[in-house]
């Protein structure tokens, strides 16, 4: 049994503005020439097909003409979807019952994921497939409770819908459990593959995502790690959590953060030893680079570049100490797709000019006598100073110390 996953395609998505719909329609390209050429059983988006709950038409448009193209190239091939937190799950589950004689399997509702999809390879191998989609606060319920009382349900009722992350997966993970040990012990499948849409602990994001604060949105990971492969999706970086659970990461990057991370599909084979992962790298339209140099270096192409990064996506670190006024609109004739200046530097050397102005102001007045902070003070109020004040006010400073003494 071969399995191809991959997960948050962000489809419509806006890089600085700048629409990938292009960049996108090439790797969803390659993804087609992959599913063909590796004669695969199974195909697995585990959410965030779309970076929008609504997608624009391009995206829709786009989505759609690559569904048909698989389709007519691999007519055999299942395929898996889930709505991660990007996505609307109504709108990606729209069709799903017609879908399902096109062997396209989307589950949108958690309330379905116990429901598996068995599949069978050419060998007679089968394969048990859960679907679960991003765990939407109230997208599932709570069983019957004892007398341990969560967080979600104070009251102990029964059925009173889950709210965090961890209860909502908590209660997913004994539903799916139940079905999964039915499966396996009635030897309707030889193997577990679980889709699904989460941030697990222990996993590393990247600055593309949408992170929750701190950890309270994150899950254990071992809730779901009784299937033979969890093809997980929602983080960005390509990762193994556990041996048999891996995050496929987004096929492009999506942030100049991820512009050294290898973007990859992941191909996974089941057998007697477990499932074996190999990535399969993506080849972007336009590569993603992060460089570093004064704006001389630049504008007069000091800097030796490949063509490949020259035409790509580019952010620039101006190691400048000065400010450069303009320098996008002056750098873009030198490279087309250049998205993004920053000059760290310069205006490090701004506020730390800043800074030392009001040290010295501030120790110039620390310099400055009582009787002279006086008489700025009569000037400030007054617009001129008094002798007779000032004198009066050095008559009282004296005797004051007198007293201090």
């Amino acid at each position: 049994m071969k399995i191809l996953h991959t997960a948050d395609l962000h489809l419509g998505r806006l890089f600085h503005e700048y629409s990938l719909v292009e960049d996108q329609e090439y790797m969803l390209g390659q993804l087609i020439e992959t599913a063909e050429r590796g004669a695969y059983d199974a195909f697995v988006i585990a959410g965030d097909v779309y970076d929008r709950s609504i997608p624009s038409p391009d995206a829709v448009n786009l989505f759609s003409g690559f569904l048909e193209q698989l389709r007519q190239h691999c007519p055999k091939l299942h395929i898996f979807l889930v709505p991660g937190n990007h996505d609307s799950p109504d709108r990606l589950g729209f069709g799903s019952a017609l879908f399902r004689s096109l062997n396209i399997h989307i589950v949108s509702d958690p309330e379905d994921s116990d429901k598996p999809v068995i599949i069978e390879d050419d060998s007679g191998k089968k394969t048990a497939v859960f679907l679960l989609p991003f765990l939407l606060p109230g997208s599932l319920s709570s069983g019957k409770h004892d007398n341990n009382i969560d967080d979600d349900n104070s009251n102990g009722d029964e059925n009173l819908p889950l709210r965090s992350q961890q209860k909502l997966s908590e209660e997913a993970s004994k539903r799916l459990k139940t079905v999964l040990d039915n499966i396996i012990s009635s030897g309707k499948a030889d193997y577990s593959l679980l889709a699904a849409h989460l941030f697990t602990l222990g996993g590393k994001e990247s600055e593309s995502e949408r992170i929750f604060l701190g950890t309270a949105e994150q899950v254990d990971a071992n809730l779901f790690s009784g299937f033979d492969y969890a093809a997980l999706g929602h983080l960005h970086r390509c990762q193994k959590i556990l041996p048999n659970m891996w995050y496929a990461g987004s096929p492009l990057a999506y942030s100049f953060n991820e512009a050294d991370q290898e973007k990859v599909f992941l191909s996974v084979e089941f057998s007697e030893n477990g499932a074996a992962v190999s990535k399969i790298p993506v080849k972007p339209l336009r590569k993603v680079s992060r460089l570093k140099g004064s704006f001389n270096d630049f504008f007069s192409s000091r800097i030796p570049l490949a063509e490949e990064i020259r035409n790509g996506y580019i952010e620039i670190a101006l190691e400048d100490i000065d400010l450069v006024e303009n320098p996008l609109a002056l750098l873009r004739s030198h490279f087309p797709h250049l998205l993004s200046i920053r000059q760290d530097e310069a205006f490090t050397n701004i506020a730390k000019g800043f800074e030392d102005n009001q040290v010295t102001a501030y120790q110039e007045q620390k310099r400055r006598s009582l009787t002279e902070d006086f008489t700025a003070f009569l000037e400030e109020i007054y617009g001129q100073s008094d002798s007779a004040k000032i004198e009066l006010f050095e008559k009282l400073l004296k005797e004051s110390d007198h007293e201090a003494d």
